[in-house]
């Protein structure tokens, strides 16, 4: 009992990290993997290499722990700077058109037409999620799982509270926005 308690932690945390890859990838295929990539690995040392038996099983832990950190960690890294630099393209039409007047669905509805880019494609994916029956609520809280970067998932969960309360979403979100474009601004300089 306990073995699966352990395996399905490590699933979950898996699982996790690939959605915040913005990939659709079954974990226990990474899984698995990486545990047949490990034994290849074990297996050519052992055999290849002088004092392979003292070697292979140091190189195929390192391996083992550092292909997660490699492939997943510094994917997710990437993703979370791309969502940033895309909110900065995202986000001010998106307030612009709350502050027109129209609701949030429809500026959503209304940004996501205009702008093509990763993060628009995340809230096509809400809007879609919510044609075929989730709240919107509950699809935007989906994809705040999805989002690797927590300035992105602060302006998430202000839509969901202004959705929800019926405050204003413009200046929570603008201050997160232009927090984005002095990291932006901050980075270019150095």
């Amino acid at each position: 009992m306990m073995i699966n308690r352990v395996g399905s932690n490590s699933y979950n945390r898996i699982r996790d990290k690939i959605n915040k890859m913005g990939v659709v990838i079954n974990p226990l295929v990474f899984i698995y993997m990486r545990l047949i990539s490990s034994l290849i690995l074990f297996f050519v040392l052992l055999f290849t290499i002088p004092y392979g038996y003292l070697i292979s099983p140091i190189v195929v832990v390192c391996y083992y722990v550092f292909v997660e950190v490699i492939i997943i960690d510094l994917s997710i890294k990437n993703r979370a700077k791309e969502l940033e630099d895309d909110a900065i393209d995202f986000m001010p039409i998106f307030l612009l058109s709350v502050k027109s007047g129209r609701n949030i669905k429809k500026s959503l509805k209304y940004s996501t037409d205009i702008i093509d880019n990763t993060l628009s494609r995340e809230f096509k994916r809400v809007l879609f999620d919510e044609k075929i029956g989730k709240s919107f609520d509950e699809a935007l809280l989906d994809l705040k799982k999805r989002i690797p970067s927590d300035i992105v998932v602060n302006m998430i969960i202000s839509i969901v509270e202004a959705n929800r309360m019926g405050n204003n979403v413009n200046d929570s979100s603008n201050e997160q926005l232009t927090y984005l474009k002095d990291k932006k601004c901050k980075k270019i300089l150095n």
